[in-house]
């Protein structure tokens, strides 16, 4: 457990990329995190497949850093619809061993996803059972896994990316005088990192979208939609990716007569068989395999079959994934002016309409 004492540090302190040993890649990037989350209590849920989504900024994927995105991801495989629920990493929770609340990434770095999903449980009241959680190093491995995304960047957001890559460059020479990185390596991840363009669509690799999604030079609430964006983007490669190589069709809706000459895999999602089910999960495996997760496969492979309909859904709609996707970012008090508790910045929160206005967001029709 962190003591008490480690409240008086800055929210500005503990967030910007200046972690020695491992932060010279972090100070290249300011990355994000995600977080994941089931709730299936209620009735109106049950058609709903939800889970948490959690990135941090440290070098592994179970915790022992700073968890700075927590996203609820829900999906529906009836109708298509995604919808992110993004969490400010600034909110303030009752978090268990502490007299006063804590900011919400606490728990991440005490006791890693775990501690965040029953923080989160305990306070909003929800129900969440499940979770995926990395690093933002695999985070950006698995962006460009799937080939990058492509987000509308202002020009004010491409300055500061490229802004923090010349104020922090120097900051990673010590790594070198340490041995803990090399001079060409440094330049390399400079490069990668450097953007050139800006403007609606513009394409990003794993590193440009980690850091895009980190930019706070004007707001956590517009970090963490930001964070949306990338997030929802990568669904929308997903899916590109595995309809790029499956030829999917149900009960309902068959395969056109003209599709003998497609040499896409041809998988029915009504009646998909042991070899069908392992080709879609080999798919996914980047997500599953650079991730560290509390699902057993059965799980793993009912999310795997939830997004294939996803996808499915909206590519005989004709549509960007991204256009099926609903995004919003809690607490509800996160614009409000901040609230100080023991010397640290955060949101205090009515954690009832909390609750209300999330189970409303994530399963309302």
């Amino acid at each position: 457990m962190m003591k008490g004492d480690d409240m008086t540090m800055s929210k500005h302190s503990k967030y910007t990329l200046g972690f020695r040993l491992a932060a010279l890649a972090l100070t290249l990037i300011m990355l994000f995190g995600c977080a994941a989350a089931e709730d299936t209590s209620q009735a109106s849920e049950s058609e709903w497949v939800t889970f948490f989504l959690m990135c941090n900024e440290g070098m592994t994927n179970e915790g022992g850093n700073v968890g700075n995105t927590m996203m609820i991801v829900g999906m529906n495989p009836n109708d298509g619809r995604i919808r992110l629920m993004m969490l400010t990493w600034d909110t303030f929770v009752q978090y268990e061993g502490y007299d006063y609340p804590q900011l919400i990434s606490t728990p991440y770095r005490s006791e890693g996803p775990d501690g965040t999903m029953l923080a989160f449980n305990a306070n909003f009241g929800m129900d969440i059972n499940h979770y995926i959680s990395l690093n933002f190093l695999n985070l950006a491995g698995i962006i460009d896994d799937y080939g990058g995304v492509n987000v509308d960047v202002t020009r004010a957001e491409r300055n500061a990316l490229n802004g923090m890559v010349a104020s922090k460059k120097w900051s990673l020479q010590n790594s070198v005088e340490s041995n803990l990185l090399t001079e060409l390596l440094i330049e390399k991840l400079a490069e990668e990192y450097y953007l050139n363009d800006y403007g609606p669509d513009t394409h990003l690799n794993g590193l440009q979208a980690v850091a895009y999604g980190w930019l706070q030079y004007d707001s956590v609430y517009n970090c963490c939609e930001r964070e949306v964006h990338v997030n929802g983007n990568l669904f929308e490669s997903v899916a590109k990716t595995i309809n790029d190589n499956i030829a999917f069709y149900t009960d309902e809706y068959p395969l056109a007569d003209d599709m003998e000459q497609d040499t896409r895999r041809q998988i029915n999602l009504d009646d998909m068989s042991a070899d069908d089910k392992a080709f879609l999960r080999r798919q996914l495996d980047p997500i599953f395999s650079k991730s560290f997760n509390n699902m057993t496969e059965d799980e793993i492979m009912g999310i795997s079959v939830t997004l294939a309909r996803v996808a499915f859904l909206a590519y005989r709609q004709g549509v960007n994934l991204f256009e099926n996707i609903d995004y919003t970012v809690f607490p509800l008090e996160a614009q409000n002016e901040y609230d100080i508790v023991a010397g640290t910045k955060g949101h205090l929160v009515d954690y009832e309409a909390n609750h209300d206005a999330m189970v409303a967001f994530l399963f309302a029709d």
